[in-house]
């Protein structure tokens, strides 16, 4: 299931969208949501329902029944607590959200993972995250809200972190040599923003070395005339820079021949459930905290193309241990190899345990499982398994015996 927030906001379980009711109900999700996991204010909520301060007597009552009704379509929604939660905490009130349930907090960690991957010198790494983070993304930031109005500066940075991650993107794309491809995304970007220097800067460098030296120009004359009209100052040295090499042809502003990434290429077409794998790795890398997740359902095959996919891109790029386990009949060994894993496994190297068909598993998967979780202290640790079902139907107590656990249905 998942929140989301990156365009019309949505609360989606495998069954479609839950009703959301009025625009208080909306706003009050939405405002949660930008401040998951930590307590807000019943003022600082109360200010979202009357922005200009004139909130009426029975203005705490109301607040309270929208936290209520929120709460029902959780639970209509049979969402576990341990995905999201709504209590209240003085002085008001705060949603307990996993990580990955908010697709803006997966965007956050995709585009990390790519900015540091950038980085690093591994393009082709970096423009598989972005592109990943930059696919969340279904419009403006709590769409119908800003169009009803709202224009909280929360939203508005987390609009501006698209854009970022969109010249992440381009970047890394440009250093793949891929500059033709990026060229019509860095001009909506520029149109959108006219006076964004590196927008403008890589659009250059792009249309250069695409071989439209004129356009190149041009690009410089709007950014140089935007920002002179609105603030009266001209392009940074570096955009100045670029502007002077590309009337000299420097031959340095050319891509090098053949490919410089250095790391293996992820560059094949985006999954939804693979591009949630690599982002709860990204997240135990992290937080130094093991997590769980569980493909449910689907075939054997929708779930062995999802664990070849990423043991063998994980394997190639060789910074990531991969160990498949043996349950054993009746899974009596599944709690000894869990443990042998767990002795192989150190703080500085992420480590991903695989477990497959556990639905022929009997009442002990919770309790070996979860030992092995608590175990693992800060140990960077993402346990894989499969099943035919969901864990909690196949074994009652799943949720309260292991902690930190996502299921994907395939």
């Amino acid at each position: 299931m998942s929140f989301r927030l990156l365009g019309p906001l949505e609360i989606v379980t495998a069954t479609g969208p839950l009703p959301l009711r009025g625009m208080n109900q909306r706003a009050i999700l939405a405002f949660l949501l930008l401040h998951a996991n930590q307590v807000v204010a019943t003022s600082d909520l109360m200010q979202v329902l009357w922005p200009n301060g004139d909130a009426p007597a029975t203005a705490r009552k109301v607040l309270q029944n929208t936290i209520s009704a929120l709460r029902g379509v959780l639970v209509r929604g049979v969402i576990p607590a341990h995905v999201a939660s709504l209590v209240s905490q003085a002085p008001g009130y705060m949603l307990r959200m996993a990580p990955e349930a908010l697709d803006l907090a997966r965007f956050r960690i995709l585009a990390d993972q790519g900015r540091n991957a950038l980085a690093a010198g591994q393009p082709e790494t970096a423009a598989r995250s972005l592109r990943a983070a930059l696919g969340l993304w279904r419009g403006r930031a709590g769409q119908e809200l800003a169009e009803s109005g709202i224009d909280w500066p929360q939203l508005a940075v987390v609009d501006s972190a698209r854009t970022a991650a969109l010249e992440d993107y381009c970047d890394a794309e440009l250093r793949n040599g891929r500059h033709r491809e990026v060229i019509d995304c860095l001009e909506a970007a520029s149109a959108a923003e006219p006076s964004r220097e590196r927008s403008c800067h890589l659009l250059m460098l792009a249309l250069y070395r695409a071989g439209h030296q004129a356009e190149a120009l041009r690009a410089y004359e709007r950014l140089q005339q935007q920002l002179s009209k609105d603030f009266g100052v001209q392009p940074s040295r570096e955009v100045r820079d670029l502007h002077q090499a590309i009337i000299k042809q420097d031959p340095a502003l050319l891509p090098s021949e053949g490919s410089d990434s250095r790391d293996i290429d992820f560059s094949s077409q985006s999954d939804p459930e693979l591009d949630l794998l690599f982002a709860l790795l990204a997240l135990v890398q992290r937080k130094q905290r093991p997590h769980v997740v569980t493909l449910a359902g689907g075939t054997g095959a929708d779930q062995g193309w999802l664990l070849s996919e990423l043991t063998s891109r994980l394997r190639q790029d060789g910074q990531v241990t991969v160990w498949h386990v043996r349950t054993g009949p009746d899974g009596a060994a599944l709690g000894d190899e869990l443990r042998a894993a767990l002795r192989r496994a150190t703080p500085h190297r992420p480590l991903v345990v695989v477990a497959e068909n556990l639905h022929h598993v009997g009442r002990a998967v919770p309790a070996c499982v979860g030992e092995v979780i608590r175990a693992a202290g800060r140990t960077p640790l993402l346990v894989v398994l499969t099943a035919r079902a969901e864990p909690e139907s196949l074994w009652p107590g799943w949720n309260a015996a292991v902690p930190w656990s996502t299921t994907v249905l395939v």
